[in-house]
Formats: C-alpha cells, sequence, structure tokens
C-alpha cells in the first residue's frame, strides 16, 4: 500500500528551524570517513541547533518501539549532478548539508558507520548504476530489492552483531521523469504481519530450521572462497519476545534457504504478511526516513532510472547505518574512525573447521 509521507506521523521543521539547522551545518566540512573531530562537531552542533523537540524524537529512537520515524522539511543543497561508484559526491552539489544532517541525526540516535564495500564513506550514496541495473542492491534499479532486514546475517558474526540497529535515507535529488509514481521505498513492521500469522508458522520461524546466507556485496569478500555463500548454522528468522521480535531475515532471491517443507511454508507466509503490511514512501529531497532494523523490513520497487543531460541518473538517496556498539567491528581494519573493512576479519580456527 502506497501512502503519502503526509498521512504519517512525521516530525515537520518549521520554515524557521530549517533556517536555524542549515546555518548550523553549513559551514561545517564534511569527514568522508566519519573521524572522531567530525562526528564531535555535527553531534554538537546537532544539540545546540536541533530544535528541542526534534532531539527528544531522535533520543526516543534509542529505545522506542517505533517501526520508522519521518523527518519533513530538512534544507537541501543545490544539486547539479550524481555521483557514481566512488566519485566525490561534492562534485555535484553546492555543499555538504546532506551529508552533515544526515549523520547529525544519526548520531544523536546512536553511532554511525559504514561497511566498506557497502560505500567507501560513512555516508552512502545510492545512486542506480547502468552496469548495476540487475543487481540485488541499492544502486540496481530493473529489479525490486525485496524486503530485508539490513545485512541479516551479520546479526550472527562471532564478534557480536554488527548488522546496524537502525538505517537512515536521505533525499538528495529527485527524477523528474518519476515524480509521483516512484519508486517508493516501502516498509513493514513485522509485528504487524506476524499477527496474521497461525501458531505453527511463528513457531517455526522462531526454530533452527534457516540458513541466511552473506548479503551479495560481502560475498567473496568477508569469508573468501566460500563458494556456496550461506551460513554453516541453521538460525531462526525471529528471537526475543513476539512483540518485540529481533527479525533477521531477506527476501530477495538466494539468500534465505528455509529447510524442510513446514519451514518454507511458515517462510513464504510470512513473506506474503509482510508484503500485505507493508507502506510505500517516496525518499524525496528534504524528507529523511529512520527506519528501525530491528523488525522493521524494507524494500524498494523496481524503476526506470531516468538521466540527466550529462548522463547522471537524477534519483539520489544517501543512507547512514547506525549501532550500539562500535566494538563488535574491532577486529576490522578501519579506514578512519568508522568506515569498517571486514574482509580482513579471519574467522577463527573454530569457524574454519567447521567451514570444512
Amino acid at each position: 500500500m502506497s501512502v503519502a509521507a503526509s498521512e504519517l506521523d512525521a516530525y515537520v521543521l518549521t520554515d524557521e528551524e530549517k533556517e536555524a539547522v542549515r546555518k548550523a551545518f553549513l559551514g561545517i566540512e564534511y569527514d568522508p570517513k566519519g573521524s572522531l573531530d567530525y562526528i564531535s562537531k555535527v553531534r554538537t552542533a546537532a544539540y545546540k541547533n536541533f530544535p528541542s523537540g526534534l532531539i527528544s524524537h531522535l533520543e526516543l529512537q534509542k529505545h522506542s518501539d517505533v517501526s520508522f520515524s519521518i523527518f519533513e522539511n530538512l534544507p537541501v543543497d543545490n544539486v547539479f549532478g550524481s555521483p557514481l561508484n566512488d566519485a566525490n559526491s561534492q562534485d555535484y552539489k553546492d555543499g555538504c548539508l546532506s551529508e552533515n544532517i544526515v549523520v547529525a541525526f544519526g548520531s544523536v540516535i546512536a553511532e554511525p558507520y559504514s561497511i566498506y564495500f557497502e560505500g567507501k564513506n560513512i555516508v552512502n550514496n545510492l545512486v542506480p548504476h547502468p552496469v548495476a541495473r540487475n543487481d540485488f542492491t541499492g544502486i540496481g534499479s530493473a529489479v525490486d530489492l525485496d524486503f530485508h532486514t539490513e545485512n541479516a546475517a551479520q546479526a550472527y558474526d562471532e564478534c557480536g552483531d554488527i548488522s546496524p540497529v537502525g538505517l537512515l535515507l536521505s533525499g538528495v535529488r529527485g527524477d523528474p521523469n518519476n515524480v509521483g509514481v516512484g519508486p517508493k521505498t516501502l516498509l513493514s513492521d513485522a509485528r504487524k504481519a506476524l499477527k496474521l500469522l497461525d501458531d505453527k508458522d511463528i513457531e517455526i520461524l522462531y526454530s533452527k530450521s534457516f540458513f541466511i546466507k552473506d548479503p551479495y556485496r560481502w560475498r567473496g569478500k568477508y569469508f573468501g572462497d566460500r563458494s556456496d555463500n550461506k551460513d554453516v548454522f541453521l538460525r531462526p528468522v525471529l528471537k526475543g519476545p513476539v512483540d518485540h521480535p529481533h527479525v533477521t531475515v531477506a527476501f530477495y532471491p538466494d539468500m534465505v534457504q528455509p529447510v524442510g517443507p513446514e519451514a518454507d511454508l511458515a517462510y513464504t507466509n510470512f513473506h506474503e504478511a509482510i508484503k500485505h503490511v507493508s507502506i510505500g514512501i517516496d525518499i524525496e529531497p528534504g524528507r529523511l526516513v529512520y527506519v528501525n532494523n530491528r523488525f522493521t523490513l524494507h524494500s524498494r520497487e523496481k524503476f526506470n532510472a531516468t538521466q540527466d543531460e550529462n548522463g547522471r541518473p537524477y534519483r539520489w538517496v544517501q543512507r547512514v547505518f547506525v549501532t550500539n556498539n562500535l566494538w563488535n567491528f574491532r577486529s576490522f581494519t578501519r579506514y578512519g574512525d568508522r568506515v569498517y573493512d571486514p574482509s580482513t576479519h579471519s574467522p577463527s580456527a573454530y569457524q574454519v573447521e567447521v567451514m570444512r
């Protein structure tokens, strides 16, 4: 179901608040690697200049059971292009307001970070790439990126849960050729979906009946030459109390393998329920969405990505991951302070033995 963000519970900045935020973050130099000094500057600017109501709304996310939150009327940069691959985002707009603001939001809620092969900078630029149009990633466009919790398999890393507790999606540039027709970012509260299932399905989703594979971008990097790219242990899709579950699942192809007909049916029924209770939102310039990754699944519709006169795709969304505990990334190589490269992390001897 597609709805306008205005029909949902959104925090809307007044024009006066918008201007105060613009002035506060205009002069801060963006550090793509998320240095301690940079995070401190944007976090301090947030607490000094964000309206008290906005600070309270962001602080609430630390323990809130809200599925997602929408923020409207944020200041934006003047944009005249879109970066592809690892191009510098600053070459395509007149400032770094969008980066500073999305990092500031993340730094009030939790600890912003990035995974190196998800995006080499702390703020990931999601721009549809012509070469990657059929990829099941944020830079694909020709396929539906089906419902998933972000980096679901990484919830079971030996160093601790390295999946994000949440992610922020912020609109930077819209597509004038697709106004009002998408693509929508779809959000689905798993708690609502579970109410549509019977007890047997829920029991199976809590059981160790699923292989959860590594995300596409992690394959061949984090675990080297493991050709099957699947977890070596059977996992549950659900953990914790059913009214506040931790969900680890991804419904796009070749991500989760149910074991046995009952698990396959429960998995299919859960997928259908997730789709049934979902809503669609346009991630437009001036709008930011925070997604609670613990139990909220998101997806993105396929779309026809159009280009400007310079051959640059119009649609540009920025993303930041947040986590409660950077300690869990302790064995990864760091670029700067908050961009982590898991490919340098070696599995323990126990893991290697199990993999054989």
